[in-house]
């Protein structure tokens, strides 16, 4: 079980955690993820622990387990099949700012995180994006994302699962945190360029 965020944590990682700055505030924020193994799941709950953001869920409606769980993901991302969902939470148009968490799948937007986006974009005002891969890929599934909203994120972070599995990712969650409160607005296609942590 993870454990709450705490001073001794963040001295540890050489940081402090501030009070929210600037315009938004961390009640109109909310954690949207999608985890197939847990990993994303763990950085959902990981980012929700430290900001105090609610955190939703959306989940496959016919689990993915073993070689055909395996297959069937191969076959979505390749094919970029719609994926049966279930997705529990408020609607996204009752946040200001949404956080989609995603793994990455074959170097593309895993399904079920892009079945979600399909159908939820007009309710999306603005949104940062947390991608978890294990090796390359995450600029591709941003793409997807921005392909699908018709927006750009206002922040990015791209980790890799031997870090997180490693719980190694509170510093860069605690900069993910420090520029998604600084966002103001839906990102414009005139920005000069995307904020990224990698």
């Amino acid at each position: 079980m993870l454990t709450q965020i705490n001073i001794a944590a963040a001295q540890k990682i050489n940081m402090e955690i501030p009070p929210p700055a600037g315009g938004m505030t961390m009640a109109n924020i909310g954690i949207v993820f999608y985890s197939r193994t847990g990993t994303g799941r763990t950085v959902a709950h990981r980012l929700a622990s430290i900001t105090g953001w609610p955190c939703h869920e959306i989940r496959d409606t016919s689990p993915r387990f073993g070689l055909m769980g395996d297959l069937r993901c191969v076959l979505d991302s390749l094919l970029k099949r719609s994926a049966p969902i279930h997705y529990g939470g408020p609607p996204l148009g009752e946040f200001d700012h949404v956080v989609l968490i995603a793994p990455v799948w074959m170097r593309a937007l895993a399904a079920p995180m892009r079945t979600f986006l399909q159908g939820q974009r007009r309710s999306i005002r603005a949104y940062s994006v947390i991608c978890v891969m294990s090796g390359h890929g995450g600029y591709r599934a941003v793409d997807d994302m921005v392909e699908i909203s018709g927006a750009k994120p206002r922040s990015i972070l791209l980790l890799k699962e031997a870090d997180v599995l490693a719980e190694e990712c509170d510093a860069p969650l605690c900069r993910f945190r420090e520029q998604t409160l600084a966002a103001d607005g839906p990102g414009g296609w005139n920005d000069p360029q995307l904020p990224c942590i990698d």
